[in-house]
């Protein structure tokens, strides 16, 4: 338990995590071969291949 004042260990990485909004992420998207950003990330699981990382707007279902 935090002492009186201060905050708990979830909320202070909340905090430190919050800076770092929208970052450049170390996935490349599948489609365009492009390192994707935190906001743009769309992380899709594949059966049998593992997970597989889009831009948003470059992924459809229909793929």
């Amino acid at each position: 338990m935090p002492r009186k004042g201060e905050l708990s260990k979830t909320a202070r990485a909340s905090l430190a995590n919050r800076e770092e909004v929208n970052h450049l992420t170390g996935r490349i998207c599948a489609k365009c071969g492009e390192p994707i950003m935190l906001k743009e990330l769309q992380p899709v699981k594949v059966i049998g291949k593992g997970m597989v990382y889009y831009h948003k707007n470059h992924y459809s279902i229909q793929q």
